[in-house]
């Protein structure tokens, strides 16, 4: 089975990701394709979206759904890398809650930051237009 199931699909989504870094003032980021061992078969475990390492300039995105291996939309694709470089502008703090330290990565202040990134992709011209009303 071939390791990328549409190209042109990924292509367009590499140069949205260019864009919102643009966009963002975030350059330097590199976009990978999350690859499944076995497409289309198994047992579906992992139904993260996406993820990142906050030492690195890259994230990995989930194009595809598990299942199906259908392309996700645009849009939530969008979404998760708005939510991935959040994570970057807005690093996980320490708080102490219940009488213990703990660490939050999705912290009130992240969750800020988030909105802010989506609500500038869907002013953009470019990005705008995937985004529903």
């Amino acid at each position: 089975m071939a390791d990328i199931v549409d190209p042109r699909h990924e292509a367009y989504v590499e140069h949205l990701f260019q864009r919102i870094c643009l966009l963002l003032g975030m350059p330097g980021f590199c976009l990978r394709p999350l690859r499944r061992r076995k497409r289309g078969a198994g047992a579906f475990r992992s139904f993260r979206y996406g993820y990142t390492v906050i030492g690195e300039q890259s994230i990995t995105v989930d194009l595809y759904t598990p299942k199906t291996v259908k392309p996700r939309k645009f849009d939530a694709i969008i979404r998760v890398i708005c939510h991935e470089l959040a994570h970057h502008q807005e690093p996980p703090r320490r708080c102490v809650y219940g009488g213990r330290m703990m660490r939050m990565a999705h912290h009130p202040r992240f969750w800020k930051q988030y909105q802010k990134n989506v609500s500038a992709c869907a002013g953009d011209d470019v990005l705008g237009i995937h985004f529903s009303s």
